[in-house]
């Protein structure tokens, strides 16, 4: 290609962009239109790139930014403007900047994805069992956040360390879920996991998660720390522990949050419409409130 046949673009993205894999994404898109130029994230949790290559290589790669963009990513706006070409060669991913230029959402928990559970419960994986399992499409997000940009150093992870094995995937360039994935661990470098009684001393446990699933089905309630913070847990169809705890938080009548398996144990004790269902089984799985089925309280 002729140089003076290039073109160049600077493009600001603003939405969801931010903890989402955009970056990744859009190195992939500039390695396969072999276009030169940065990606990097923004202070205003926008994301700044810039893209050098012949016109018909630059058009399919902004086609395919908007129609090939990360399931959990939502673009807001796309601000482009022709630039000077530097002639620079090669594609790179930039630290973060603290100017803003565009103020943008902070990216919401993600709930976990099918990829991510199904090495949970893979024997033969490294990170089988284990409680923090992300990837660029799910994890925590908004609870981990300290500021932006989001970056690691900036979140809850910054005092666990990668370990060889997750390093090599966040710089597997090839690696489409865990590439430069900001909040990704493993059993050997991420949180663990461990049981405190009432007065903060230590209980032995082989298996804290069983352990507690145990207490709560003998009534107990539960101060279930994690990245974000802590949740008061019991069994809610006990209807003494409910009372106590609701005595406890003095909250008489209003609803607690409920956890369930799936959609169908939902439908047992609630009304779910179509709008409810739609957003219970949404990438972010917010709280939602819905009508009791007669006879339950």
């Amino acid at each position: 290609m002729m140089l003076k046949d290039r073109v160049a673009l600077d493009i600001r993205v603003s939405g969801i962009v931010q903890g989402v894999g955009f970056r990744p994404f859009v190195h992939r898109l500039a390695s396969r239109y072999q276009l030169a130029g940065y990606v990097r994230n923004m202070g205003g949790s926008e994301v700044e790139i810039r893209v050098e290559g012949n016109c018909l290589s630059i058009s399919s790669f902004l086609k395919a930014l908007l129609d090939e963009k990360p399931p959990p990513a939502r673009l807001e706006e796309v601000l482009i403007k022709f630039t000077q070409a530097d002639n620079v060669e090669g594609f790179s991913i930039l630290p973060s900047a603290k100017e803003a230029e565009l103020y943008s959402m902070i990216p919401p928990d993600f709930s976990i994805c099918d990829h991510c559970l199904a090495e949970i419960y893979d024997p033969n994986d490294r990170h089988y069992r284990y409680a923090f399992n992300s990837c660029a499409w799910c994890g925590p997000r908004f609870s981990i956040m300290r500021d932006v940009p989001y970056d690691r150093e900036k979140t809850s992870m910054l005092e666990f360390k990668l370990c060889e094995d997750c390093e090599r995937e966040y710089k597997d360039r090839e690696d489409l879920r865990r590439f430069h994935a900001q909040g990704i661990s493993c059993p050997k470098c991420g949180p663990k996991l461990w049981m405190e009684d009432s007065d903060g001393e230590k209980i032995h446990s082989e298996d804290p998660v069983r352990d507690a699933a145990r207490l709560l089905d003998e009534g107990k309630i539960l101060a279930i720390r994690g990245l974000g913070g802590y949740h008061i847990a019991c069994l809610a169809t006990d209807d003494e522990v409910v009372r106590k705890l609701r005595e406890r938080k003095r909250r008489p009548s209003k609803p607690f949050a409920l956890m369930a398996l799936s959609v169908e144990v939902v439908e047992r004790y609630a009304v779910v419409n179509e709008t409810a269902r739609d957003l219970l089984t949404s990438p972010e799985r917010p709280i939602v409130l819905m009508p009791a089925k007669g006879g339950i309280s």
